[in-house]
């Protein structure tokens, strides 16, 4: 007798297929996580050792953009998709989405060093939360224009009382206010930057276009930036390290971008979000500790825990909130 799965087995093994779908993407979240809360380590050690936090950051942006290309050269559609950038419909504003990568990445290597790793993950989150209220009401991404909520105010409220939170048990000469404020902005910067990204991906159906477009947009303009501060003689002597793990700080940049946008596909925006807050916080405490030897304070394991809560409650929702017409854009 020759045996056929019955319709139950099937059944059973699209399940299994789905579950362990969820258990990768979820894997990949937490590793998106795990890189968030070294990035910005690197990023910042490096500035200290180069000697400047521009040229740290535009080698930030090379390696980033070697790698895009690396991946870029295994994806002829995607390069296909790229010579016809011109005929892209989407509106110009879009293609500025890596100056907002700039601007996270000069902040994490400015900042990092003051306030370490936990408080300058919180603030980031807490601006990219708040902003993202303004984003959505503005309706740039592909989703359309989304109302504020009372919901989605509780936990912007939420996110930047946990920044306050963050302050509590620091020294009064350690109170770093300027360092936490470029940080919430770089935050409400990466909001913008990933509504660019989501609308050309969307629209496109293409992920990694964007991030190549990204990695040299922001490339370019460092160089112009780092360009302009060595004629004016604002950038003192350069001195490269020679230890690689230093220049990683790219790779881990578009690790991020590519695991999030996988990993969303999978199991929702929701799950991935709160799993890749979850890791970075704790891998942040971890760092704060073992290489800065700084543990975390009261304050700042209490301004996470009301972070994450944040993040819950303004997915939920938005999970309920429909989405209303486009923005126009002429």
């Amino acid at each position: 007798m020759t045996w056929r799965p019955s319709l139950r087995d099937r059944g059973d093994g699209v399940a299994d297929d789905a579950a362990r779908a969820a258990v990768t993407a979820t894997a990949i979240s937490l590793l998106a996580g795990v890189c968030g809360a070294i990035q910005p380590e690197i990023n910042s050690e490096l500035g200290t050792r180069v000697g400047s936090s521009l040229a740290a950051a535009l080698l930030n942006f090379l390696v980033a953009f070697v790698a895009a290309l690396v991946l870029l050269s295994r994806r002829p559609a995607t390069r296909r998709r790229l010579v016809g950038i011109g005929a892209w419909p989407v509106p110009w504003w879009t293609f500025t989405a890596g100056l907002g990568g700039v601007m996270v990445v000069v902040s994490a290597v400015v900042t990092v060093e003051r306030l370490g790793v936990a408080i300058f993950s919180i603030a980031f989150f807490a601006g990219q939360m708040t902003f993202g209220l303004v984003v959505d009401w503005l309706g740039i991404t592909s989703g359309g224009r989304r109302p504020i909520t009372a919901t989605r105010v509780s936990a912007a409220t939420m996110a930047i009382g946990a920044v306050v939170l963050s302050q509590i048990g620091q020294p009064a000469g350690d109170l770093a206010v300027g360092a936490v404020v470029f940080v919430v902005a770089a935050g409400a910067a990466s909001a913008l930057q990933s509504a660019f990204n989501g609308r050309i991906a969307s629209t496109i159906g293409d992920a990694l276009a964007p991030t190549v477009v990204n990695t040299f947009v922001g490339t370019v303009a460092l160089t112009l930036i780092l360009m302009g501060a060595l004629v004016t003689d604002s950038v003192g002597p350069l001195a490269w390290p020679s230890e690689p793990w230093l220049y990683a700080g790219g790779l881990f940049g578009v690790t991020i971008v590519l695991s999030l946008a996988a990993a969303s596909a999978a199991i929702g925006v929701l799950r991935t979000t709160v799993a890749m807050l979850a890791a970075q916080l704790i891998t942040a405490f971890a760092v704060d500790w073992l290489v800065r030897d700084d543990p975390p304070t009261v304050g700042v394991i209490t301004a996470a825990v009301v972070i994450v809560l944040a993040v819950l409650l303004v997915n939920r929702g938005t999970m309920r909130v429909p989405a209303r017409g486009p923005l126009t854009t002429t």
